[in-house]
């Protein structure tokens, strides 16, 4: 059966995103990519159940149109949320599941995003400096109760 009208969450990233150059924006303009990654990393036959489900968690937590941070409501810098659980879950895919940072690179496919920085020290940073939300995001995802700061 095919659907009378297609959606592409990649594209509307894409077009959300496009020209930002405020607050984090070095990071936001990756969502696409990171997006894209997620649904590779998904295509895997190898991707452990566990982090199969976070991955949908993250993406259904993407698609959501109240989340706890919201592009209505604070324009691009309203996918903030969207971008640290993505870190959060590609950290545990990479770090505390130890698949590796070459795990996520195979998935890559000609992005050039710095994955080890990406990961450790840019993530710190914005969960460092948007505490109160990580927390939230965290709580009303279930994840604070995998989550592992290193």
């Amino acid at each position: 059966m095919k659907l009378d009208q297609e959606f592409d969450f990649q594209d509307y990233l894409l077009n959300n995103t496009k020209g930002y150059t405020g607050k984090y924006a070095e990071f936001i303009l990756l969502l696409p990519d990171l997006y894209s990654l997620l649904c590779k990393l998904l295509d895997s036959k190898d991707l452990p159940i566990k982090l199969r489900a976070d991955i949908y968690l993250c993406i259904g937590y993407l698609y959501h149109p109240q989340d706890i941070f919201s592009e209505e409501e604070h324009g691009t810098l309203g996918f903030l949320d969207d971008l640290m659980l993505i870190l959060t879950v590609l950290r545990k895919c990479a770090i505390q599941e130890e698949l590796g940072m070459d795990y996520i690179k195979k998935f890559a496919d000609g992005m050039s995003i710095p994955f080890e920085k990406l990961l450790t020290t840019d993530f710190k940073t914005l969960t460092n400096e948007n505490k109160v939300l990580f927390d939230e995001l965290l709580s009303v995802t279930g994840m604070q109760f995998y989550y592992k700061s290193y």
